[in-house]
């Protein structure tokens, strides 16, 4: 996937699980509900690893600290090519 394309696709993710878990707030025992939530839930994981490994860290939790911090080095994912 393309890199604006693969952006886009976890932000539609995002939205897709937090208004999914919105809706288990109010039916915790729906089952089918649950089951889509974790369905999205593993491909945002997906996504948002494959994201991170090519283009860097989506946000600070994501930040290689094992030598400096790094999170502010390359323009955030929001700055396209800024």
């Amino acid at each position: 996937m393309i890199k604006d394309d693969l952006f886009n696709k976890i932000q539609s993710l995002g939205f897709v699980l937090y208004d999914t878990a919105l809706f288990l707030d109010t039916h915790p025992e729906n089952k089918l509900a649950l089951d889509f939530y974790r369905e999205n839930q593993e491909w945002y994981i997906t996504c948002r690893s494959d994201y991170e490994a090519a283009y860097g860290p989506l946000t600070m939790t994501g930040v290689d600290t094992s030598e400096d911090w790094t999170w502010t080095r390359d323009p955030w994912p929001w700055e396209g090519e800024a």
